[in-house]
């Protein structure tokens, strides 16, 4: 195992760094005389000299998932029905979809409180369930709804132009 310090030179992807600090297992490294931000390394990866020779480290997989927080309900739904999907039913659906999600962050806001916890995590969220029977009907006055908020947006836009 390799000890790093403060003020050891690595050399990284033909450059060289300066370690400047290191904290809890990580490595902060900045180039002699330069500005901007500092470059972050676990200190497992950081290459090293041992007796004048150079280690390179293998790279250490991170294991967490990626994923994109952006939803986009129109593609969403389109691809996923084969059905027709009319620009009121995605803005009713995103509607509901962002008043279920408020909700659930005021949830899991008190939850965390309550545990005294100052960051939200997973275990805070309720994870919501959608009965088997539940949602299955026909409810015309959603569409009143849509197209009078649709006319709305129509007449606010028009304002605005004019």
């Amino acid at each position: 195992m390799h000890k790093s310090k403060v003020g050891d030179i690595v050399p990284l992807d033909g450059d060289i760094y300066i370690i400047k600090r290191i904290e809890n297992g990580w490595v902060y490294l900045r180039q002699p005389n330069a500005r901007g931000k500092e470059r972050k390394m676990y200190w497992r990866e950081v290459p090293y000299f041992n007796e004048g020779e150079l280690v390179l480290p293998p790279k250490i997989e991170n294991n967490k998932p990626s994923f994109n927080s952006k939803l986009h309900l129109g593609s969403m739904f389109k691809k996923n029905t084969d059905m027709q999907v009319s620009k009121e039913f995605i803005a009713f659906a995103y509607e509901n979809i962002e008043n279920l999600i408020l909700c659930l962050l005021d949830i899991a806001e008190l939850n965390a409180m309550s545990k005294d916890h100052k960051r939200l995590i997973p275990a805070h969220w309720y994870w919501l369930e959608i009965p088997p029977n539940a949602g299955k009907g026909y409810w015309s006055k959603n569409n009143d709804y849509a197209l009078k908020e649709s006319l709305f947006l129509h007449l606010d836009t028009v304002d605005k132009n004019d």
